[in-house]
């Protein structure tokens, strides 16, 4: 041996804590280096090399947080594992936000070992936990993943779910958060049988709400509450108001955003408290895409799935019937195989001319014993055009936004005549 090797020491093999211990000490030295020295390429690598220390981080104290329930040490002085996370964590660091902290622990429930002896049956983590330890997942979409199997699990077939979550699980790492929600959204139609869709739906339509409250140095604060179908013709109302808009001379719209939206809603209302009474609407009420498979189109109203808006909103075929009928929101329908098999045109939808005959015809909402006035009615298809029926005044009745509602979930038949609608009810 010799002097060398006698004055070096063994390598000792880090475990466990001292790993945790070691990782803390250079990522506080990393932080205390100045980073003006990194060239363009290396700041990139950082970043990336931050990201993957977070994603690490995430998985480590998912670790730490199952053991600590394997051992009941948040249930020891009445604790919940939430508000333990919090206090523990916050003994030594910045306290974590809740959402995070929640996280964490649904994760750390969802892959908690049994010990032996404990009076548990053995089981091994589900699909989620095992990507989201892999580094498949990150914790906010496993956390995605894992609200989604807790909700249809309940209605829905195992096999089914197991199957449609492999999908989801599969395709994640590529999305990101909002795109996610969508595909689980669309996923979790699929898998929740009509009558509670339908329920659901109604739900929803009678949730909305708008109210106002004082803001700020004289500012109003308005609280707009609404269901997937009416936030999504809103929001392509407002996109369609609130691009940037240019200056005389090319200057750029200095507006935040947020201002570009506000200021896109009153214009929007200015237009309609200013129009000529009785004078017909100039525009559609929407001008979006839906895409929704042909089947699902076409079928009875007791079909699940649905189709997925431009905006991101996942919409039940009765919802895209019912839209299809007053605004250019004709969806473009897919084949078996996914190809597109027709991108409606607004041909399809009423004519102002058209709409001028039937508020004539009608007065009003053709529903029995309704009082809304024809200029918040919508133009309905008595037999929709997805199933053969044509766009003109013989199959047409105006319909406010509730008993439109109420026409597709029925399945609702009327007679027309020239001077109204009867409604078989």
């Amino acid at each position: 041996m010799t002097a060398q090797e006698a004055r070096s020491p063994e390598p000792v093999e880090l475990t466990g804590l001292a790993l945790l211990r070691a990782a803390v000490t250079a990522l506080e030295r990393s932080a205390a280096e100045p980073t003006w020295r990194l060239s363009d390429a290396e700041v990139a690598e950082a970043l990336a090399l931050v990201g993957r220390l977070r994603a690490g981080s995430d998985r480590a104290e998912v670790e730490v947080v199952a053991e600590a329930l394997d051992r009941g040490l948040p249930g020891r002085d009445g604790w919940g594992t939430v508000d333990w996370l919090l206090r523990v964590e916050s003994a030594a660091a910045p306290r974590p936000g809740v959402a995070h902290a929640a996280r964490v622990a649904r994760l750390a429930r969802a892959g908690a070992r049994r010990r032996p002896g404990s009076g548990e049956p053995a089981c091994e983590p589900d699909a989620v936990s095992t990507a989201f330890a892999t580094g498949a997942l990150s914790l906010t979409q496993a956390d995605q993943l894992l609200r989604f199997v807790a909700d249809v699990s309940r209605m829905a077939d195992a096999d089914a779910v197991a199957a449609d979550l492999a999908v989801l699980i599969e395709g994640a790492p590529g999305l990101a958060e909002r795109e996610l929600a969508t595909a689980i959204g669309y996923a979790a139609r699929l898998l929740t049988p009509s009558a509670r869709l339908e329920r659901e739906e109604a739900a929803l339509r009678s949730a909305r709400s708008l109210t106002r409250r004082p803001g700020p140095a004289g500012l109003a604060e308005y609280r707009l509450v609404l269901d997937p179908e009416t936030a999504m013709v809103v929001d392509t109302a407002v996109a369609a108001l609130s691009a940037p808009s240019p200056g005389p001379d090319g200057e750029p719209d200095r507006r935040p955003a947020s201002l570009r939206r506000a200021d896109a809603l009153v214009a929007l209302v200015e237009r309609a408290v200013t129009a000529p009474e009785g004078a017909l609407p100039t525009s559609d009420r929407a001008q979006v895409v839906v895409t929704i498979g042909l089947d699902r189109l076409s079928a009875e109203l007791s079909a699940r799935g649905g189709g997925v808006s431009s905006t991101g909103e996942v919409l039940s075929p009765e919802a895209v019937r019912r839209l299809a009928c007053d605004a250019a929101v004709i969806p473009a329908v897919l084949g078996g195989r996914g190809e597109v098999l027709d991108l409606g045109r607004a041909v399809r939808l009423f004519t102002a001319g058209q709409r001028r005959l039937l508020w004539h015809r009608d007065g009003g909402c053709s529903y029995p014993s309704c009082t809304v006035p024809a200029a918040w009615t919508q133009a309905h298809h008595l037999r929709h055009w997805a199933h053969g029926g044509t766009t003109d005044i013989g199959n047409a009745a105006l319909l406010c936004g509730r008993h439109h509602t109420e026409v597709h979930r029925r399945g609702l038949t009327a007679t027309v005549s020239d001077t109204g609608v009867t409604w078989h009810l």
